[in-house]
């Protein structure tokens, strides 16, 4: 796991719990970075501007948030787990 995945799936908790205690306009500092993150990863742009487009409904900006952070929760995930292409990948024991 890189540094920036440790660090997006962190902001992904946080913000999670935030979002639930205090609603979808109580961290857009973190909001923005994880549109961000979300860009680079090429998730979906119109749920990514509908999550930080301060103008949409709360609910809409809620159930954007939902699927932009699985989204990107499942490609980082995927990118710490898949080896490079054309690599062969071997386990390595623990004793």
């Amino acid at each position: 796991m890189t540094t920036t995945t440790h660090t997006t799936t962190a902001r992904l908790k946080t913000l999670d719990l935030v979002l639930e205690a205090k609603g979808i306009t109580a961290d857009p500092v973190n909001l923005l970075l994880l549109a961000h993150t979300a860009r680079d990863l090429g998730i979906n742009e119109l749920l990514v501007s509908i999550m930080i487009n301060e103008d949409e409904p709360e609910v809409a900006r809620i159930r954007a948030y939902s699927r932009v952070a699985v989204q990107v929760a499942s490609r980082l995930h995927d990118q710490t787990v898949t080896p490079p292409a054309g690599t062969d990948r071997e386990l390595v024991h623990a004793c």
